[in-house]
């Protein structure tokens, strides 16, 4: 096996082609018992090698040999200096696991909202029954909305059951450098055993397929041997089958001859649930208004939300100041879609709710015990708290209430109605969804 051949393969769809130009400079690269040695010509060019790709070369390598990779880059001197008494182990008796699996992407750490339930349902039943139901399964929608988290944890989840799988994971592009390195070295039967002796084969983004002719003839064929024997295919792509231009029709029927499923874009809902949990992630602490103007604003995808998040952290730091509104639309108003955003107030939530009641203003301030007011009043109150970063003082100011046991009252008897009223529950949450979305 071309150990070094393999490494440069896969990551040629990520390095640019002076890079790659450059490795060919390693003079050999041998696997031991899960430690792979790189033999260079010279320091200088070990100290390169380390300083600037070594992450990129593990994280290749791993694929190949496993995770638990030890990788060591030796120049001539050093190697003239050492023996490698190891015995060697043969590469050809290991079943491939090109995972390449990103250990955050799982299913506990995937939010699930109206935009995507159906594909995180769908990529659960595949887990559970793999190559028995949705096969294949074809997943689809815009950038950075999912689609690469949905396959990695299904990979994941898999490997969890049955630690022995195997499993292929990689990207259209990937695919295709491989065809073309195998294709050179006149060893397309070995890339052929390669992606037909798998349990399971994830591609994504298999738009890049378009036009390219040789390589939809392999993936097709690829396809029907997997297929035939019961093994599982996932894919995913920015489009859906039927519009994926330059593909040929007969692997467009193989991709819409199982469950062709849409990731859309998170709603407003699930855009809140996302920060949230991005934000305990990083370790930081995001006041609710922070939290729904970023999530009013960032219309575009899941990583725009995770940048400005690592963005509002970083700035947090250095400032060495917590994290408010006005902070926020000061550093991501290059990123955020703002038109006039402004902070959520109380005020604005007694108006919507007054609205919502047909309840005048002054009666929602004032005193009166009319069922439908006194409702209004304390679903006001718990809004406020639920939705403003304002203490329980402020909030009983701002109802002219003499102190905040009014506000406590109010929050525990609307949760309690939450609880005991599904139709009074329904009418909270509507409101909560109104004001979010002001």
């Amino acid at each position: 096996m071309d150990v070094w051949g393999n490494i440069l393969s896969s990551m040629s769809a990520r390095l640019d082609p002076s890079t790659l130009n450059l490795l060919k400079g390693v003079e050999k690269a041998e696997y031991r018992n899960g430690k792979l040695y790189i033999s260079t010509p010279d320091r200088v060019y070990k100290d390169w090698l380390e300083n600037n790709l070594l992450d990129e070369i593990k994280s290749s390598a791993s694929s190949l040999f496993g995770e638990n990779l030890k990788v060591f880059v030796l120049s001539q001197e050093e190697e003239e200096e050492i023996t490698i008494s190891e015995p060697v182990q043969k590469i050809e008796s290991k079943p491939y696991r090109l995972t390449n699996l990103n250990p955050r992407f799982v299913f506990s750490n995937f939010i699930v909202g109206n935009c995507n339930k159906i594909a995180y349902s769908a990529c659960m039943s595949v887990a559970e029954n793999l190559g028995k139901i949705y096969n294949p399964l074809f997943i689809y929608g815009g950038i950075g909305l999912g689609k690469t988290h949905l396959l990695h944890a299904t990979a994941h989840y898999v490997l969890s059951k049955n630690p022995d799988a195997n499993i292929i994971y990689t990207t259209a592009d990937t695919f295709m450098s491989e065809l073309v390195y195998y294709m050179q070295n006149g060893s397309i039967l070995e890339f052929r055993r390669r992606y037909r002796d798998v349990d399971l084969l994830l591609i994504d983004d298999v738009q890049f397929l378009e036009g390219k002719e040789r390589t939809q003839i392999e993936l097709y064929h690829i396809f029907n041997a997997l297929h035939l024997i019961g093994k599982q295919v996932i894919l995913s792509s920015d489009t859906p089958p039927r519009n994926l231009k330059g593909l040929q029709e007969r692997l467009k029927s193989r991709f819409i001859s199982g469950l062709v499923v849409e990731v859309k874009a998170p709603d407003l809902q699930t855009k809140i649930s996302i920060i949230s949990k991005k934000s305990r992630d990083l370790g930081i602490k995001l006041p609710t208004d922070v939290v729904l103007l970023i999530a009013k604003t960032i219309n575009t995808n899941i990583r725009e939300l995770e940048g400005s998040l690592s963005r509002l952290k970083a700035y947090s730091e250095i400032l060495g100041r917590p994290v408010t509104f006005e902070m926020a639309r000061d550093v991501l108003k290059d990123i955020l879609e703002i038109k006039e955003v402004e902070e959520l107030s109380i005020e604005k939530i007694q108006q919507v709710v007054s609205n919502h009641f047909g309840v005048n203003i002054n009666e929602l301030l004032g005193n009166s015990r009319k069922k439908k007011v006194a409702t209004a009043r304390q679903i006001a109150m718990y809004l406020s708290r639920y939705l403003t970063d304002r203490s329980l003082n402020e909030i009983s100011k701002a109802f002219k209430k003499k102190d905040h046991s009014t506000v406590i009252n109010a929050i525990e008897k609307v949760e309690k109605g939450m609880e005991k009223d599904r139709k009074f529950k329904l009418t909270v949450e509507f409101l909560k969804e109104k004001i979010m979305s002001l």
